[in-house]
């Protein structure tokens, strides 16, 4: 079950319960001498740890199966239901308590007075499911709050990242220095290499602004990007797609598949006689793999491991499942997931 951390609420709560049981119910029996000061106190002091306990007890019950802010209405429900239950068990337990005690005459009592105490205990426990509930909520808003704006913050080091990896004068160079020689040697294709350095462009400014991104068009992008990769590498690299066209209607955060092809790309060597094999094939219903024959650079190009920290920091920052990273001394593979529209839809109601 879950753990509140509520010491604080539970002492002023307690304490605040006593003082009410005390004034509106009790004072008089002790100003008309009817009981002592020290048996009433001791007596309220068990009946309100009760009626607390029990409450907090089918608050922790419900937490534990609705959580957060998306399970509040069920959460309420099933705490509504629970809280009747218990005022029934705990009230009837207290006339039967007073009257053990004295409090109640037994030849006076009667289905009212059942009825009596099981409706104010069921107001106290209503009393606490709300101080619980409102500190929950609140505790809960601000916590999405703090997500949405860490969220943004990572998206914007993202794009930022991404457009330095892309926009730096290296990959430029490297891009300008590819089309050079295509001019010369195959003017089609360097048609073709202008259209694909567009497509990349033009999607870097459009998904800069979204959160998610289709996997249909993250999947275009990649093939723009892996053709300007192949045009430099050659028969150094290549790229296989195997996956089925119902999973390209799932979104994920945009640019993770260049983060990852280009991690790729970054840490091993590539060259004709040994190929850098890529694979993006799906895992399952739910699940992206990218996957690559791993052949480590000797002198590795310095990384801060950026790329694949931001990915992993929007999925976590989406609530969604962390990603995977498996490494064998012949294969690298990460695993991420996709997130289903009508998943993404609901969450964001």
């Amino acid at each position: 079950m879950e753990k509140l951390h509520d010491t604080r609420l539970r002492k002023a709560g307690m304490l605040i319960q006593n003082l009410i049981l005390f004034l509106f119910f009790y004072l008089q029996r002790i100003t008309q001498g009817q009981e002592s000061v020290a048996k009433v106190l001791l007596w309220q002091l068990l009946f309100t740890f009760v009626m607390w306990e029990g409450t907090r007890l089918a608050i922790r019950v419900t937490r534990s199966r609705f959580k957060g802010l998306k399970g509040l209405k069920p959460r309420l429900l099933w705490l509504a239901g629970t809280l009747v239950v218990l005022s029934v068990v705990v009230g009837s337990w207290h006339v039967w308590m007073e009257t053990l005690l004295g409090f109640w005459n037994p030849a006076d009592l009667n289905l009212y007075s059942y009825l009596y105490s099981i409706g104010m205990t069921l107001f106290f426990c209503q009393l606490i499911a709300i101080a619980y509930e409102s500190a929950y909520y609140l505790d809960q808003w601000k916590e999405s709050l703090r997500l949405t704006e860490e969220l943004k913050k990572r998206n914007l080091q993202s794009q930022l990242e991404s457009l330095k990896n892309q926009v730096s004068p290296h990959f430029l160079f490297n891009s300008l220095n590819s089309l050079s020689g295509l001019i010369e040697e195959d003017p089609k294709r360097a048609l073709r290499f202008v259209d694909e350095l567009s497509h990349i462009y033009r999607y870097l400014l459009q998904s800069n602004e979204k959160e998610l991104i289709f996997l249909e068009q993250e999947l275009a992008f990649i093939e723009a990007y892996f053709y300007l990769l192949q045009t430099r590498f050659e028969k150094g690299v290549s790229l296989e797609i195997d996956l089925s066209p119902d999973l390209k209607a799932f979104l994920l955060p945009p640019l993770t598949l260049q983060i990852l092809v280009e991690n790729a790309v970054k840490h091993n060597i590539i060259s004709e006689a040994s190929p850098l094999r890529i694979s993006i094939y799906a895992d399952g219903s739910d699940h992206l793999v990218v996957e690559n024959n791993l052949q480590k650079r000797k002198a590795t190009v310095p990384s801060n491991k950026m790329g694949l920290v931001n990915v992993a920091a929007k999925y976590h920052l989406l609530n969604q499942s962390e990603i995977s990273i498996q490494e064998t001394d012949a294969v690298f593979r990460i695993q991420i997931p996709l997130i289903s529209p009508r998943q993404y839809a609901y969450s964001h109601r």
